[in-house]
């Protein structure tokens, strides 16, 4: 209210509730153009829904009489903003526009690198941290990986070390549950009937209401395979942790913590935990990096989206005998494309220090042996290497197209 009666240089009022403020701001607002813009609603709000009433009051009774007012909610607390003003019955038909900011495309993100860093690098730093602009910002880019993630992670003052339990308590009253499901799919992707047999809970609307505040919230993702004809693979919807940062966080910070909080400045930890396992965990990390950017990639292989019928992954369960042995290894595909004409684009990623060879000829035949495409499919082979090919791989000619990383992070023409 101070700052209103500064800026239209009239006295301040004492304001005492919301009620009040919003009552003074009133008669400024009501003519011409104007924009109410609330910054962290749900921190303003009090994490309550009385001030959300309080707005479809004045919105009704006064503001709505000036069409040229704009009135706009941001907010962090995904949970909040879903529930309280997405789908508030007191707002209800109110809404004109809704706006769901995601982490930055690559392509995007690599402006915080300022072109010091080298693609190859700039994937690493996205495949742990994301395209979070705040998390971004925290990165030197005169420095390499290790010595951004030694300073940011692994030592005791660095801004990642407590940074789980800020966001999960501004977005969560109730931590436990909600940190008990992603540690669990921070080692895979599972179902809900998985996850409800680890947490010794009912599949039920307990666990859903748990899972779809986590995907509001864009910690999880979930998956439904494509089916092709014979509708096989459908019957199985996988959840995956879906945020960088939090998998990272899970698989090498979390079982380290009271090492990296009597770390106080020495150099070097975070090599020494991840020196046997950061290659794997890159390899599988570039999957999902990949999938994040598919309207990017689609774009570079010319598939245009009125001929997208859909996208995702696609994994079968392996064969079992009676004895429910493995018969024969299950299957999945980093990315299938269903477009119209029955066309299916198959996407390989692959993230190696060296160039991939043509031994990956051998694996891509055995995933299309085992997709059991119909005979009116025509199956295009892709494959996304981040360190290219061997000769003999291109000259085998055996991908329809072979993309690197200028496909993720190369600027718009």
């Amino acid at each position: 209210v101070e700052e209103l009666a500064r800026q239209t240089r009239t006295v301040p009022v004492r304001a005492n509730s919301w009620k009040d403020a919003l009552t003074a701001l009133t008669p400024f607002i009501t003519q011409g153009r104007r924009y109410v813009v609330f910054d962290e609603f749900p921190w303003m709000a009090g994490e309550r829904a009385e001030l959300v009433s309080l707005l479809k009051f004045f919105w009704d009774q006064h503001w709505k009489k000036n069409s040229g007012l704009t009135l706009v909610l941001c907010g962090s607390i995904a949970q909040f903003m879903v529930q309280h003003l997405v789908h508030s019955n007191a707002l209800h038909n109110r809404k004109t526009f809704e706006i769901k900011l995601e982490p930055l495309p690559s392509h995007e993100a690599r402006g915080f690198f300022k072109g010091l860093r080298s693609r190859h690098e700039m994937a690493r730093f996205l495949m742990l941290f994301g395209g979070v602009p705040k998390y971004l910002e925290q990165l030197d880019p005169k420095r390499s990986l290790s010595d951004n993630v030694d300073r940011l992670c692994f030592q005791k003052n660095g801004f990642f070390v407590n940074e789980f339990e800020t966001i999960f308590k501004e977005q969560f009253r109730v931590v436990s549950t909600y940190e008990a499901l992603v540690k669990i799919l921070a080692r895979k992707s599972c179902s809900k009937e998985e996850l409800a047999e680890h947490l010794r809970q009912r599949p039920g609307g307990g666990l859903s209401s748990y899972l779809s505040h986590l995907e509001n919230a864009d910690f999880i993702h979930r998956f439904s395979p494509l089916a092709l004809g014979d509708r096989r693979g459908t019957k199985t919807v996988k959840y995956v942790l879906w945020d960088e940062w939090l998998r990272f966080y899970f698989t090498y910070m979390e079982p380290h913590l009271q090492a990296i909080r009597a770390n106080a400045g020495k150099r070097g930890l975070f090599d020494s935990i991840t020196a046997n396992s950061l290659d794997a965990y890159f390899g599988l990390a570039f999957e999902r990096l990949c999938f994040k950017n598919m309207p990017r990639i689609l774009e570079t292989l010319d598939i245009p989206l009125h001929e997208l019928i859909g996208y995702g992954p696609f994994f079968r369960q392996g064969a079992r005998s009676q004895s429910r042995r493995p018969t024969r290894e299950g299957l999945q595909i980093d990315a299938l494309v269903h477009r119209r004409g029955n066309v299916l684009t198959l996407i390989e990623c692959k993230f190696h220090s060296e160039p991939v060879g043509a031994g990956v000829i051998r694996e891509i035949e055995r995933k299309c042996d085992w997709l059991h495409a119909p005979g009116k499919f025509t199956v295009e082979k892709v494959l996304i290497a981040a360190s290219g090919v061997t000769p003999q791989l291109e000259q085998a000619g055996y991908f329809h197209r072979i993309l690197g990383l200028e496909a993720l992070l190369a600027p718009h023409n």
